[in-house]
């Protein structure tokens, strides 16, 4: 082996440490993304609750096509169930605009509108117990009902589970507000010191 191809094959990086470098490497970036991730829930811990807003409002809304076949059987037999889906998808539509306005960034929170969403949630619930009592008298009255009747029934009782869950993350806020607080989030930077003095004085 010549000379040359000795300093090609010292300059190479051996594949078992090149492996380990990427490695560390994403370990180390998803170490930061996490630590980004809580310093902007101390920032605003109002997120938490605003993604259980957001699911809440999904499981309704993505459901309307279901909602909508068991209102027309129902419908021959009572108001109630069209009534209670238009109000439950008004406000889930509505419950954003509410909650985005009741935590402003850099001010302090808007008491009127977190009442407004408390009580948005709230007419939520009533309507999805009216109209689940509705289905299930309507379904006890039939021989036979279709599928989408089921569904309906167990989405209503999801979709109330949710705006339960909801409730108590934005009633709970200023606990585990001061849980996030409580979490180191500073980060290590290496400094390079002078282990040795350097000799100054000139040489003779």
């Amino acid at each position: 082996m010549t000379e040359n191809e000795n300093m090609v094959v010292n300059q190479q990086t051996p594949p078992e440490e090149g492996k380990q470098s990427r490695a560390a490497r994403m370990k180390a970036g998803l170490k930061e993304w996490w630590r980004k991730q809580i310093v902007t829930l101390k920032r605003r811990p109002s997120r938490i609750a605003f993604l259980f807003v957001i699911v809440t409002s999904l499981i309704y809304i993505l459901s309307l096509a279901s909602f909508s076949q068991a209102i027309l059987g129902c419908m021959l037999v009572t108001d109630w169930p069209g009534i209670c889906c238009f109000g439950s998808t008004l406000f889930s539509i509505l419950i954003f605009v509410a909650y985005m306005n009741s935590f402003p960034k850099r001010k302090k929170p808007n008491v009127f509108m977190i009442v407004l969403v408390g009580v948005f949630l709230a007419l939520m619930f009533f309507f999805d117990i009216m109209f689940y009592i509705e289905i299930r008298g309507y379904m006890g009255n039939q021989a036979s009902v279709e599928d989408y009747y089921y569904t309906t029934e167990t989405t209503l009782l999801v979709h109330m589970l949710f705006i339960i869950i909801t409730a108590i993350v934005m009633a709970t806020m200023p606990l585990y507000k001061k849980l996030i607080l409580r979490i180191n989030t500073r980060k290590d930077i290496e400094t390079t010191q002078m282990k040795e003095a350097i000799d100054t004085t000139d040489m003779d």
